[in-house]
């Protein structure tokens, strides 16, 4: 298991010790951790997270610099936050972008999930409000799931063109978005 930074500041520099420093963030990494990358995550119960930091409660700007990161991952995380802390969470993720950074984040697509008339509305619940406090089948995650239940829980839901409007009044550039599957991934840069 890798040490969780657990809340404290280091960002970038603290991890400079262990080799050449990760310029790349997998924000709300859960089990899908990535080499090169500095993985973060608000559970400490994940047997694979580089710090530990719940970004609903704690800015990233707390734990690394303005303009120190090239490259920030966000998968199936800002959805888990009010409309105004995700707002909050993607300025910081702006402000941490160097100059000509960029930033990937996977949402689920509400549009496309109301729109669908295929998909049966026990799925769509799911989809729309998250996995909640119900098992899914992988233990670790299920884990975490019992001791942060709230980390389950989608508590907006976005389009491709609200994402977009976000984006661009922050400051981001040459966003686009395309779905994939139930979801939509958006790319910008700084």
């Amino acid at each position: 298991m890798n040490a969780p930074m657990n809340n404290a500041v280091g960002g970038l520099a603290g991890v400079a010790a262990a080799g050449p420093v990760p310029r790349k963030l997998n924000v709300g990494c859960g089990t899908d951790y990535r080499e090169g990358f500095i993985n973060i995550d608000g559970s400490n119960v994940l047997s694979k997270v580089d710090a530990v930091i719940d970004i609903g409660k704690a800015s990233l700007l707390d734990h690394f610099g303005a303009g120190e990161v090239d490259f920030i991952l966000a998968n199936d995380i800002i959805e888990h936050h009010f409309r105004w802390e995700a707002l909050a969470i993607l300025r910081d993720f702006f402000t941490l972008l160097a100059p000509g950074g960029s930033i990937e984040i996977r949402v689920p697509d509400a549009k496309f999930i109301i729109g669908s008339w295929r998909m049966p509305i026990e799925k769509k619940i799911v989809l729309l409000y998250g996995g909640q406090d119900i098992p899914q089948g992988n233990a670790e995650m299920d884990e975490s799931r019992k001791k942060f239940p709230g980390y389950f829980c989608h508590k907006y839901g976005w389009t491709m063109q609200s994402m977009k409007k976000e984006l661009e009044g922050i400051g981001f550039k040459n966003v686009n978005a395309q779905r994939q599957g139930t979801n939509f991934v958006s790319r910008a840069t700084k």
